[in-house]
Protein backbone atom coordinates (compact mmCIF):
# COMPACT_ATOMS: atom_id res chain seq x y z
CA UNK A 1 0.00 0.00 0.00
CA UNK A 2 1.52 3.27 -1.62
CA UNK A 3 1.22 5.69 1.25
CA UNK A 4 3.35 8.46 0.21
CA UNK A 5 2.54 12.08 -0.16
CA UNK A 6 0.03 13.14 -2.81
CA UNK A 7 -2.00 15.39 -4.12
CA UNK A 8 -5.31 14.92 -5.60
CA UNK A 9 -7.21 17.58 -8.03
CA UNK A 10 -10.89 17.55 -8.58
CA UNK A 11 -12.86 19.67 -10.95
CA UNK A 12 -9.91 20.86 -12.33
CA UNK A 13 -10.00 21.83 -15.87
CA UNK A 14 -6.72 20.59 -18.05
CA UNK A 15 -5.32 24.05 -18.13
CA UNK A 16 -6.43 25.09 -14.69
CA UNK A 17 -4.09 21.89 -13.45
CA UNK A 18 -1.70 22.85 -15.63
CA UNK A 19 -1.58 26.89 -13.80
CA UNK A 20 -1.77 24.75 -10.59
CA UNK A 21 0.98 22.39 -11.05
CA UNK A 22 3.54 24.92 -12.15
CA UNK A 23 2.50 26.68 -8.96
CA UNK A 24 3.04 23.50 -6.99
CA UNK A 25 6.54 22.46 -8.74
CA UNK A 26 7.80 26.09 -8.10
CA UNK A 27 6.83 24.67 -4.15
CA UNK A 28 8.36 21.40 -4.65
CA UNK A 29 5.41 20.08 -3.72
CA UNK A 30 4.09 16.40 -3.53
CA UNK A 31 2.98 14.20 -6.68
CA UNK A 32 -0.38 15.54 -8.18
CA UNK A 33 -3.74 12.85 -8.77
CA UNK A 34 -6.76 13.82 -11.27
CA UNK A 35 -9.75 12.11 -9.75
CA UNK A 36 -12.00 11.16 -12.18
CA UNK A 37 -15.27 11.46 -12.38
CA UNK A 38 -15.58 7.71 -12.34
CA UNK A 39 -14.08 7.56 -8.85
CA UNK A 40 -16.70 9.84 -7.84
CA UNK A 41 -18.74 7.47 -5.38
CA UNK A 42 -15.81 5.32 -4.37
CA UNK A 43 -14.83 5.37 -0.92
CA UNK A 44 -11.84 8.03 -0.18
CA UNK A 45 -9.99 4.94 0.71
CA UNK A 46 -10.37 3.00 -2.78
CA UNK A 47 -9.49 5.88 -4.84
CA UNK A 48 -6.15 6.42 -2.91
CA UNK A 49 -5.44 2.33 -3.04
CA UNK A 50 -7.01 0.99 -6.08
CA UNK A 51 -7.67 1.15 -9.65
CA UNK A 52 -11.82 0.80 -9.01
CA UNK A 53 -14.11 2.77 -10.53
CA UNK A 54 -17.48 2.85 -9.73
CA UNK A 55 -20.67 2.30 -12.35
CA UNK A 56 -21.70 5.72 -11.99
CA UNK A 57 -19.81 9.08 -12.94
CA UNK A 58 -20.15 12.19 -10.57
CA UNK A 59 -20.22 15.26 -11.89
CA UNK A 60 -17.87 17.93 -10.62
CA UNK A 61 -19.38 21.15 -9.37
CA UNK A 62 -16.73 22.37 -7.33
CA UNK A 63 -12.96 22.53 -7.37
CA UNK A 64 -11.28 20.66 -4.58
CA UNK A 65 -7.70 19.77 -3.73
CA UNK A 66 -6.88 16.45 -1.23
CA UNK A 67 -4.28 16.23 0.74
CA UNK A 68 -3.02 12.65 1.42
CA UNK A 69 -0.26 12.48 4.01
CA UNK A 70 1.26 15.68 2.63
CA UNK A 71 2.91 17.63 5.56
CA UNK A 72 1.15 20.45 7.40
CA UNK A 73 3.81 22.68 6.15
CA UNK A 74 3.69 22.29 2.74
CA UNK A 75 -0.29 22.42 2.97
CA UNK A 76 0.22 25.72 4.46
CA UNK A 77 2.59 27.20 2.43
CA UNK A 78 0.53 26.18 -0.36
CA UNK A 79 -2.64 27.93 0.49
CA UNK A 80 -1.14 31.02 1.74
CA UNK A 81 0.96 30.66 -1.69
CA UNK A 82 -1.90 30.92 -3.31
CA UNK A 83 -3.31 33.93 -2.10
CA UNK A 84 -1.10 35.67 -3.76
CA UNK A 85 -0.70 33.99 -7.09
CA UNK A 86 -3.67 33.78 -10.23
CA UNK A 87 -4.01 30.03 -9.51
CA UNK A 88 -7.67 28.36 -9.55
CA UNK A 89 -9.71 28.81 -5.91
CA UNK A 90 -10.46 25.22 -4.85
CA UNK A 91 -12.25 24.11 -1.55
CA UNK A 92 -8.69 22.31 0.69
CA UNK A 93 -9.41 19.20 2.23
CA UNK A 94 -7.17 16.63 3.89
CA UNK A 95 -7.71 12.54 4.13
CA UNK A 96 -8.41 11.86 7.85
CA UNK A 97 -9.15 8.98 9.64
CA UNK A 98 -12.73 10.18 9.53
CA UNK A 99 -13.43 10.96 5.88
CA UNK A 100 -11.00 8.09 4.37
CA UNK A 101 -14.35 6.05 4.87
CA UNK A 102 -16.60 8.32 3.31
CA UNK A 103 -17.94 8.07 -0.43
CA UNK A 104 -15.77 10.98 -2.43
CA UNK A 105 -19.07 12.26 -3.45
CA UNK A 106 -20.12 12.43 0.57
CA UNK A 107 -16.83 14.00 1.17
CA UNK A 108 -17.78 16.90 -1.26
CA UNK A 109 -20.98 17.51 -0.68
CA UNK A 110 -19.81 17.95 3.45
CA UNK A 111 -17.06 20.41 1.90
CA UNK A 112 -19.50 22.50 0.41
CA UNK A 113 -21.58 23.08 3.36
CA UNK A 114 -18.72 23.83 4.90
CA UNK A 115 -17.39 26.11 3.10
CA UNK A 116 -20.58 27.87 2.51
CA UNK A 117 -21.12 28.15 6.42
CA UNK A 118 -17.49 29.45 7.33
CA UNK A 119 -17.87 31.97 3.86
CA UNK A 120 -21.41 32.76 5.88
CA UNK A 121 -19.46 33.67 8.95
CA UNK A 122 -16.86 35.91 7.56
CA UNK A 123 -19.40 38.19 5.32
CA UNK A 124 -21.73 38.45 8.58
CA UNK A 125 -18.43 39.22 10.56
CA UNK A 126 -17.68 41.92 7.94
CA UNK A 127 -20.92 43.51 7.52
CA UNK A 128 -20.93 43.82 11.91
CA UNK A 129 -17.75 45.85 11.59
CA UNK A 130 -19.06 48.07 9.08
Amino acid sequence: MDTSARIYYWGFTHDERQVFDAFLQELSAPQTIVIEPGQGYLPVHDILFSDKLSEEELTPDQKVLLFFNVPAETIQRIMKGSKTRDVPRPIYAMVTRENISWTFSDLVEHLKKEHAFVQKRLKEKKEKKS
